[in-house]
């Protein structure tokens, strides 16, 4: 029972653990940064209806599903700050893992992703 409740604990523990290395950034620090016109690129990896619905503003729409097919387009913001979102985290994440896989060494994830943008404008 013991190595059961061990190894539970442990699945537990490594699935929890963040699948990315990106940094994240909150919604006030983001928009101190865009206030100060020094903001990122902020890249919106929801679908399009998701982004026609409302986004960032500034931020360019990029799926998650089709990350990979837009790297030569990204490539012009390799040195650059980028900031990913979706609705939840996850399709962020799929899309950090990717373009740090690129060799992006600057993506960070918005705590709260687009919900948490909405409710910092309320």
């Amino acid at each position: 029972m013991k190595a059961l409740i061990t190894a539970a604990a442990l699945l537990l523990a490594t699935l929890s653990t963040p699948l990315w290395a990106a940094d994240s950034i909150s919604v006030e620090q983001l928009k101190q940064e865009m206030a100060a016109e020094k903001s990122p690129i902020i890249i919106d990896v929801r679908d399009e209806d998701e982004y026609l619905a409302g986004h960032i503003p500034g931020a360019i729409m990029v799926p998650a599903k089709n990350i990979e097919h837009h790297l030569d387009m990204l490539q012009q913001y390799k040195k650059d700050e980028i900031v990913l979102y979706c609705m939840s985290g996850r399709r962020a994440s799929a899309a950090a893992t990717a373009l740090e896989g690129a060799g992006f060494k600057n993506v960070r994830l918005l705590e709260g992703n687009y919900p948490g943008w909405q409710a910092a404008q309320e």
